[in-house]
């Protein structure tokens, strides 16, 4: 008797195969050879990841980048989130041989096994579909190199109307154009027209090919994908993303879930089905409940995302990013990961996955986008963070954490989130029938984040309280002098990033007033280093361009060159130079307070942490 049957041997379950055999499960991988009608299929740049992982060869795929349009003068160009264009024949051919190689076994029909993945989303019943997607391929004049997602919001007379997307992949001699619907109802006449507001040559285009469409089903969650009948996967689990219809990346990521649960339970196929509910709650939480959301007309995810549209203040960009999308925390962060020492990361990995769990069960029900910034690919990846600098500084006084530390933590990264809500341009007030959702979503979305993280701090250390309480008073008047002087940008960043030392060390019993020496002259290396990578025309940590940082006055340029009217238009050509010596200071200046602190595990926690700020700018 096999250990594990994978039934479908589509991606999501070509991939599982190939990870059980790689970890020495002996495998089945059922599939039978089809026709289907091939088109291209768009591949992210986190699919690819997973696939290079297990040893799939993926360089030679053309990848574009990515631009989000919401209408025909609103749209963001997403370069480095780029999209690789595969054949889907050739996608599925390629996954399923390299299943094979790793020691799969392809067979027309099932054995019993005590572990089965069931892959075949493209049999989704009648019941299970909430919509349907289609594509087709045209030929014409050549449409440039990047991917378009055209955004389509509800009619604005239909109570009932859903968000649908459509998208254009560039192919040589023509492109492939899709529409996902939920609810169904979408054409491709209806993308044509869609698309045409963006790049008006689509309409010149011919059909190459027969339309595809089939089922789309966005019924995600995580017990009805952890069955005893098997482990769903992919389509068969519901992971379309219903805005813009991709398939690919959640049938990639719970296809290697699937097989990692059961290589961790080989012998408890029960055991097995739990870990896989637990990997997927905790890596698409937030994800799918937007999702749902979204799906009723007037929801507040639907408006979050439309209401930023035109908007690139840096709350903005992100929740963009985190919802159309699928990109998970590590990626929205746009840095390498930080490469602490491996003692330290076994002590600060799960202290933050107790982080997680507190922001993530206040915020997933109410605000469900927001939940993508704690989702667990931050393991994986470790990231920067307001709660690696308070850990640094609650061990270096003793044997903490203990009971309650993780929600003060929370709270700090809560109220920090909350905090770059109102970081940025000011609103400027619209004249709309209505409400005026981009002002209502900023102020609600930061008074949201501030409210919970007070309570937490109450809840979790009532002696905090005050403190909490001081430091955004403090961060409010910093933020209000900054909009009505034009100066001061780096005080509002230099407190940002000190309240989680000094408070981390003040119930660890180490030297508050240290750590708080140190935190401030990181929030100024912090926003030093985001204008030089401005400057370069690089994508910032805050994912604003020279523009949104000076607009939005959130720059250390205008101080640095006695000049507080700067604008992007106004860089004067010294203004690199001087901006990298800037951050060379804030480094030494760094070094000379790190030097002060007694723990040698919080020294080196914090000179990894000033490295990896500071990296790209004086690399």
């Amino acid at each position: 008797m096999s250990h594990a049957v994978v039934i479908g041997a589509g991606p999501a379950g070509a991939v599982a195969a190939a990870v059980l055999a790689r970890g020495g499960v002996p495998v089945v991988l059922v599939g039978r050879e089809g026709d289907e009608p091939g088109y291209d299929v768009l591949v992210s740049g986190p699919a690819r990841e997973i696939l290079r992982s297990i040893g799939v060869t993926v360089d030679d795929w053309p990848v574009y980048g990515v631009t989000i349009a919401f209408d025909a003068n609103t749209s963001h160009a997403v370069p480095d989130a780029g999209y690789a264009v595969v054949d889907s024949v050739v996608l599925r051919e390629t996954l399923r041989a390299h299943a094979v190689r790793c020691g799969a076994e392809y067979r027309p029909t099932a054995p019993a096994a005590p572990h089965v993945v069931l892959a075949g989303g493209g049999g989704l019943s009648p019941s299970e579909s909430t919509g349907v997607s289609c594509a087709g391929r045209f030929s014409g004049p050549d449409l440039g190199d990047r991917v378009v997602l055209r955004m389509l919001a509800p009619p604005a007379d239909d109570p009932r109307g859903q968000p649908r997307c459509a998208w254009l992949a560039p192919a040589p001699g023509g492109c492939t154009i899709g529409v996902s619907a939920l609810g169904g109802g979408g054409c491709l006449d209806e993308a044509i027209e869609a698309l045409a507001e963006v790049e008006p040559r689509v309409r010149d285009c011919v059909p190459a090919g027969p339309e595809v469409s089939g089922p789309l089903s966005c019924g995600f969650s995580p017990g009805s994908a952890a069955g005893p009948g098997g482990l769903r996967v992919g389509d068969a689990a519901g992971l379309v993303n219903p805005f813009t219809g991709e398939g690919l990346s959640g049938a990639v990521q719970s296809g290697r879930l699937a097989a990692r649960a059961i290589l961790s339970e080989v012998d408890d196929p029960a055991a097995a089905r739990r870990e896989y509910e637990r990997l997927l709650g905790t890596a698409f939480v937030g994800y799918f409940e937007t999702a749902r959301h979204a799906a009723r007309r007037y929801h507040l995810a639907w408006r979050v995302l439309a209401a930023g549209a035109g908007s690139e203040h840096p709350f903005y960009a992100k929740g963009r990013r985190a919802v159309v999308l699928p990109e998970g925390a590590a990626a929205l962060a746009g840095a390498e990961p930080l490469e602490l020492p491996p003692a330290t990361r076994v002590r600060l990995l799960p202290f933050l996955a107790a982080c997680d769990e507190v922001c993530l069960s206040i915020v997933r029900g109410d605000w469900p986008f927001l939940a993508r910034m704690f989702t667990a690919d931050r393991e994986e990846k470790l990231l920067l963070r307001p709660a690696i600098g308070f850990f640094a500084a609650l061990t270096a006084g003793g044997d903490r954490p203990a009971r309650g530390d993780a929600s003060v933590a929370a709270a700090v990264e809560l109220a920090t989130l909350g905090a770059l809500a109102f970081l940025g341009p000011a609103g400027t007030p619209k004249e709309v029938r209505g409400v005026d959702w981009e002002s209502a979503t900023t102020v609600l979305a930061g008074d949201y984040l501030l409210g919970q993280a007070s309570r937490l701090i109450a809840e979790a250390a009532p002696d905090l309280s005050w403190s909490f309480s001081d430091w955004l008073g403090e961060l409010a008047a910093l933020r209000a002098n900054v909009v009505t002087t034009g100066a001061g940008a780096e005080a509002v960043f230099a407190s940002l990033f000190e309240f989680p030392l000094r408070v981390g060390a003040a119930l660890g019993g180490a030297d508050a007033e240290v750590f708080r020496a140190c935190g401030e002259v990181l929030g100024k290396l912090f926003l030093r280093t985001e204008d030089v990578l401005a400057l370069r025309g690089e994508r910032t940590r805050l994912d604003a361009t020279l523009t949104d940082l000076l607009g939005g006055r959130i720059s250390a340029l205008p101080e640095l060159l006695s000049a507080p009217g700067l604008t992007a238009a106004s860089i004067p050509p010294r203004a690199a130079g001087v901006a990298v010596e800037a951050v060379r200071r804030a480094r030494a200046e760094f070094e000379r307070f790190r030097g002060d602190i007694a723990d040698p595990g919080a020294r080196t926690t914090l000179a990894v942490v000033a490295d990896w700020v500071a990296a790209p700018a004086i690399a």
